[in-house]
C-alpha cells in the first residue's frame, strides 16, 4: 500500500507530466513519467517535446530533490540512472529524492542524424564531413534553433514546478555542469546547492580548443611522473606524431577518452604508446585509436545532432554576425599562437568538430544568458588532475566566479570524478555533512 501511495502522490505532484508508456519497466523504487514542454516557449501552443523523467519514490526525503544532469550535450538521463545511482553514497540517496530527465533532443525520441553518428558519433574533436552536417540540419528542420542550453534551463524550471519543489540541489557532470550553473545563474532562489563535476565554465569556452591543447602538456607530463616505467617525453612524442601526419583531432579524441575512462593511476601506458609510435611501432596507437573512437556511437547513447545543435547555439564563434564565415575563420586562425597550441597545430584547431560543424550550421537562434555572471548558490567543484576533456583552469575560473564555492582536485583521476571513490566521498561530505 505504501508503494502504491507513493506512486500516486508523484503523479499528483507532477502536474505537467503524464505516465510514461513503459512505466512497467521502470527501475524499482522509482516512478517514470513524461514532461511535456513547448519546443519554443514563445509559442506555448506550438510544437511540443516529450521528455522522459524518472524520480525516486522517497517523496519525504528530508533534503528535497537532487537532480542529476548528464553531459555531452547529447547524453540522455533516464537510461543512465542505474550507473549514476551507484556513484552516490547510500546516505545521499536516503536524504535526497533522486531525479533525472532526458534533456530535449536525447534518447530514443531525440535527434537522429545517421551520417553524423557514423562519422563522428559522440566526439568533441573529430572532423565532421560537410554532407553529414548538411543532412543533419535538414533532418532537424525548422526547430533547429531550439536546442540551446537556455531552452533546457527552462525545461528544468518547468520540472521543478511540476514536482512542487521549492528548491533543487543539482549535480551536473561535464556539459551537465554548464547547464546546472546556467540554471543557478537564472534561478538562484530555486537552488539549494550545486555539484559541478569536470567543469565546463559558465562563461563558455573557445570552440577552437586552445585551452584544451595548452593544458595537454601538464597532464601528460604528470602522467609520465606517475608511471615508474616512463622515461620519455610524451609531449615531444605527441608533437612529432602530429607534425608527421597523424591526425591531431584523432589524437585529441583518443587521449581525452583515455582520461574519461581513467581512475588512478590515470593514463598509465599512454607515454609508452606515443613513444613506440614515434620510433616506428604504431600498432598499439592504432589499437588505442580504434578502441577509443566515438564513431558509430548510437544516437540514443549520445546524439551527434543534438551535440552540434546545442554547441552551435551556445558558443561564440569568430564569424558571429559576419556574412563571410570562411573569411572570418581564416582571420581568426591567422591570429592563433602556435606556441599556445603545442603539441598540436593550427590545423588541429581549425579541423575540430565544433569549428567545421558549426561553420555550416544555420545561425537560427543564438543562446542568450543571464546578465549576472556570479554564481550565488553554495557550490562544490570537482576536478580530476588528469582530465583531458576539461582543463583545470576552467574549474579554477568557475570557483573564482562563485560566491561560495569549494574546489576539490582529485590527483590522478580523470574526467567525471564521481566515478572515483574520492570524488564520491567529497560529494557525500558536501551534501550530507
Amino acid at each position: 500500500m505504501r508503494l502504491i501511495g507513493l506512486l500516486w502522490a508523484f503523479v499528483l505532484a507532477c502536474t505537467a507530466c503524464s505516465a510514461a508508456a513503459d512505466d512497467a519497466t521502470c527501475t524499482s523504487g522509482f516512478t517514470c513519467t513524461t514532461l511535456h514542454v513547448p519546443l519554443d516557449r514563445q509559442r506555448p501552443d506550438g510544437p511540443s517535446l516529450d521528455l522522459a523523467v524518472i524520480a525516486a519514490d522517497n517523496l519525504d526525503a528530508p533534503r528535497g530533490v537532487l537532480l542529476l544532469l548528464t553531459g555531452g550535450p547529447g547524453q540522455p538521463g533516464v537510461p543512465l540512472l542505474p550507473g549514476l545511482r551507484h556513484n552516490l553514497d547510500p546516505e545521499v540517496l536516503r536524504e535526497y529524492r533522486m531525479v533525472m530527465l532526458d534533456q530535449r533532443g536525447t534518447n530514443s525520441n531525440g535527434i537522429n542524424c545517421p551520417s553524423l553518428q557514423e562519422t563522428v558519433g559522440g566526439s568533441d574533436f573529430l572532423t565532421p564531413p560537410a554532407e553529414a552536417v548538411d543532412e543533419c540540419v535538414r533532418r532537424i528542420g525548422a526547430g533547429v534553433g531550439y536546442y540551446g542550453t537556455p531552452d533546457t534551463v527552462e525545461d528544468i524550471e518547468q520540472l521543478r514546478e511540476s514536482l512542487h519543489a521549492d528548491r533543487l540541489t543539482i549535480d551536473g557532470t561535464s556539459y551537465g555542469s554548464f547547464t546546472a550553473a546556467q540554471y543557478g545563474l537564472k534561478y538562484p532562489d530555486h537552488v539549494q546547492a550545486l555539484v559541478l563535476d569536470s567543469v565546463v565554465p559558465h562563461k563558455g569556452f573557445d570552440p577552437m580548443g586552445v585551452d584544451l591543447m595548452a593544458a595537454t602538456g601538464d597532464v601528460l607530463t604528470a602522467a609520465c611522473r606517475e608511471d615508474a616505467l616512463c622515461t620519455t617525453d610524451p609531449l615531444a612524442d605527441l608533437a612529432w606524431l602530429v607534425q608527421h601526419g597523424v591526425s591531431g583531432t584523432d589524437l585529441m579524441e583518443t587521449l581525452s577518452i583515455a582520461s574519461l575512462n581513467s581512475v588512478n593511476p590515470s593514463l598509465k601506458g599512454i607515454p609508452a604508446t606515443l613513444h613506440a609510435a614515434r620510433t616506428g611501432d604504431d600498432t598499439r596507437l592504432k589499437e588505442l585509436i580504434q578502441q577509443t573512437t566515438s564513431k558509430g556511437l548510437s544516437y540514443d547513447t549520445l546524439s551527434a545532432g543534438l551535440h552540434l545543435a546545442t554547441l552551435c547555439s551556445d558558443l561564440r564563434f569568430p564569424w558571429s554576425g559576419k556574412a563571410d564565415r570562411t573569411a572570418a575563420l581564416d582571420a581568426a586562425v591567422r591570429r592563433l599562437d602556435p606556441k599556445r597550441l603545442y603539441p598540436y597545430t593550427v590545423a588541429t584547431a581549425r579541423d575540430q568538430l565544433m569549428i567545421q560543424g558549426c561553420l555550416r550550421w544555420p545561425a537560427a537562434r543564438v543562446s542568450t544568458y543571464p546578465a549576472s555572471q556570479e554564481l550565488l548558490p553554495r557550490t562544490l567543484i570537482l576536478h580530476g588532475s588528469n582530465d583531458l576533456f576539461c582543463p583545470l583552469a576552467w574549474s579554477e575560473w568557475e570557483q573564482a566566479h562563485a560566491r561560495d564555492a569549494k574546489l576539490v582536485v582529485v590527483p590522478g583521476s580523470g574526467h567525471s570524478v564521481q566515478r572515483d571513490p574520492r570524488g564520491q566521498q567529497a560529494v557525500r561530505t558536501f551534501l550530507v555533512g
